[in-house]
């Protein structure tokens, strides 16, 4: 009897252990697949604003759009390029790259690259093609 209860009660931590482990783990993946939808979310809705910021360029003088990689500014109400790449948040790096198709159309790619975990770097890049329409 006294040995039965001793090996009833090691199955009975064995289950418990093995209970707890899974549950602890799966809150926490629940917990980092939230947090990585959260970012790409984010970073999803910046790139457009990169890519609507190029429209809003194109729209203003197809000229504008050069060739390089730049980042935004809001300057008299309007978007203008400067520089070659920007930090949002203290977080996101984005970077508009313009790139000449022929006279008349170009191809815009808003990229934006962060750091989820200091082994897993995360990227989200949209591309469109801009024509000049005017």
């Amino acid at each position: 009897m006294r040995g039965q209860s001793l090996i009833e009660l090691v199955v009975a931590l064995g289950i418990f252990l093995i209970v707890v482990s899974v549950s602890v783990f799966l809150i926490l993946n629940s917990y980092i697949a939230g947090r990585l939808a959260s970012e790409i979310t984010q970073a999803n809705f910046l790139a457009e604003e990169g890519l609507e910021a190029a429209r809003s360029i194109r729209d203003n003088n197809f000229g504008d759009l050069t060739n390089g990689n730049y980042n935004l500014l809001i300057s008299g109400g309007n978007w203008q390029f400067a520089g070659t790449s920007e930090t949002i948040e203290g977080k996101f790096t984005r970077i508009i790259t313009v790139e000449e198709i022929d006279p008349d159309r170009k191809k815009i790619t808003s990229r934006l690259t962060w750091q989820f975990t200091q082994d897993r770097p995360q990227e989200v890049t949209l591309v469109t093609y801009l024509t000049n329409w005017q």
